[in-house]
């Protein structure tokens, strides 16, 4: 039984331990992407002022 208790407050730490480092790894790609859209927004826009 202690076994089993130790096993689910095992489980719980990886959790806590795994919650934030997703979150926080899910906002630097989402700031990346959203930088990455900005620049591709700006040199289509560059590249249609020259066309004209």
């Amino acid at each position: 039984m202690t076994l089993d208790v130790f096993y689910n407050f095992e489980l719980q730490m990886v959790g806590v331990i795994l919650l934030p480092v997703m979150t926080a790894l899910g906002i630097f790609l989402w700031i990346k992407r959203r930088k990455a859209r900005k620049e591709l927004e700006e040199s289509a826009k560059n590249d249609e002022a020259e066309n004209l």
